[in-house]
């Protein structure tokens, strides 16, 4: 492979990245303005469930995540909505692990609260136990993380393979010798590249 193609190889794949970035940020930012749409409207548990979204939109380091958290914190202080605030911090941060846990403090305090709460209510789950402490460690062990569903990561895996196969593809038939694009092949190879790079988010999010 030649420098030129190497250069742009390399360029495509990081346009897809920062495509893909740049919708994830985009999303996010735009469920977190709806959550305090709905803030100003009234509708506490609709705001929940938009900055969950956010929250859900991750990507390291974005400001649109902390802040989707800082906003359901803000929440569990309101007793009307806190257990549901609670429960969407714990299932977004649930939902974007992968190979490790964002959020492990977020999700942690998330399980702690649920289970005080549920363990609380009288109407509490037959065979929870008689006594608080028995209650709230019956709880606990309900909340301990499964693995993500199987779908997502079948998902994910298939958009991680079409991604690879559509970079194989760009070398191998998207340039001729001379390092210049042949439009056809190269574009349905950035064309899977793309489809690849989305199916992989939407499998992370739905894990």
């Amino acid at each position: 492979m030649s420098r030129r193609t190497s250069v742009l190889v390399i360029a495509c794949v990081l346009a897809a990245f920062a495509a893909a970035a740049v919708r994830t940020v985009h999303e996010g930012r735009a469920a977190l303005r709806e959550g305090d749409e709905w803030m100003l409207r009234g509708k506490p548990a609709r705001a929940a469930f938009s900055y969950e979204a956010a929250a859900r939109w991750y990507l390291p380091f974005a400001p649109h995540v902390a802040d989707a958290y800082d906003k359901l914190r803000d929440l569990t202080a309101d007793p009307t909505v806190a257990l549901a605030a609670w429960r969407a911090i714990r299932s977004a941060a649930l939902a974007t692990r992968t190979f490790w846990q964002p959020h492990a403090r977020d999700l942690a305090d998330a399980d702690t609260a649920i289970a005080d709460a549920e363990a609380a209510d009288p109407r509490a789950g037959a065979g929870a136990g008689d006594t608080t402490r028995a209650r709230v460690a019956w709880y606990r062990a309900r909340l301990e993380p499964v693995g993500p569903h199987e779908p997502a990561i079948a998902l994910a895996v298939l958009g991680i393979a079409l991604w690879l196969g559509g970079a194989i593809a760009l070398v191998r038939r998207g340039v001729d010798g001379a390092g210049q694009p042949i439009r056809t092949p190269a574009r349905r190879a950035l064309a899977v590249i793309a489809t690849g790079l989305a199916l992989w988010a939407l499998g992370l999010y739905l894990a």
